[in-house]
Order: C-alpha cells, then structure tokens, then sequence
C-alpha cells in the first residue's frame, strides 16, 4: 500500500481478466417478505447491469426454502421458518449461480443450491459486489454437462 489508509486498487491475477487496476463497487439492498431471493438476484443483475457480481453479506429469515443439493435433480423444500446463515455466489446478465446455508429453529444447518421458491421472511440485507472491468458468462462445458462460468474482460 502507498498509504496506510487507503489499500492500492485490487489487481486480477487471472491471465482472461484485465491487467489494469480493477474497481469494485457495492449495491446494497433489502428484500422484502414474500419476494424469492433468486428472482430477485437475477433481476438486480439485469436492471443494474451487473457484468460479474458476487455476493458479499446476505443476512435474514426465510419462510420458505427451496434448494438443490450436490449431484441431485430433485429440489427439496423445507418446512419452517429459517435463518439464512451464509449466502455465496456470482452474478451476471447470463445468470447467476447462488449456495446458501439455513438454520431451522432448532438450530439444524442445511445448504445447497439456490433454486426459485426461497422466500423471504422478515427481511433479507445484502450487499453485493460490482466489478464492472470483468464479465461472467455461463456457457456450457461438455465435460460437465452444464453452463459454467468464464471470466473475461469487459468490453462494454
């Protein structure tokens, strides 16, 4: 750092993304009850033009929960009210890819993948990064069978 109050600007290592300094910014938000969170990710993306976004801080309730577990097809629903504990993932204009952790009112953790049906409870506060230098793409890999992401310069 040049000053110890201000880190220098975040550089890529990544050989596909831009060379120069990279400038995140922030978007803070507050989901309502009753509003899905992956709708209402995929629609942030698209109304803030959101090139590659990651999910910073997610804190709230759900009354409903929706998710995929790893190497299944079958969506499971869960009963109650729950906590969100841990919400990760990247977004972008082709989509987003979201894991989120709950806890039940006992106490019991669960995660998987972000499917439509996750419904907000009381609230759910989050901040979600920018980096309007990079692109995120889902294009599908046919070694796995499914869109992945592909990071690359912005050239917008």
């Amino acid at each position: 750092m040049t000053d110890e109050s201000v880190p220098e600007p975040l550089q890529n290592s990544s050989s596909e993304a831009p060379s120069e300094p990279i400038t995140p910014t922030t978007i803070s938000l507050r989901l309502k009850p009753g509003e899905d969170v992956r709708q209402e990710l995929e629609s942030l993306a698209i109304r803030e033009r959101i090139s590659a976004g990651v999910v910073l801080s997610a804190v709230g309730s759900l009354s409903e929960v929706c998710l995929r577990f790893a190497n299944s097809d079958t969506l499971t629903e869960l009963e109650g009210k729950h906590e969100v504990l841990t919400l990760s993932g990247t977004l972008g204009a082709d989509g987003v890819h979201l894991h989120m952790t709950v806890a039940n009112s006992q106490g019991e953790c669960i995660g998987g993948h972000v499917v439509y049906g996750c419904q907000v409870y009381t609230t759910l506060e989050l901040v979600i990064v920018s980096i309007p230098e990079v692109r995120f793409r889902r294009i599908f890999d046919e070694t796995t069978g499914a869109k992945e992401l592909t990071v690359s310069p912005n050239q917008s």
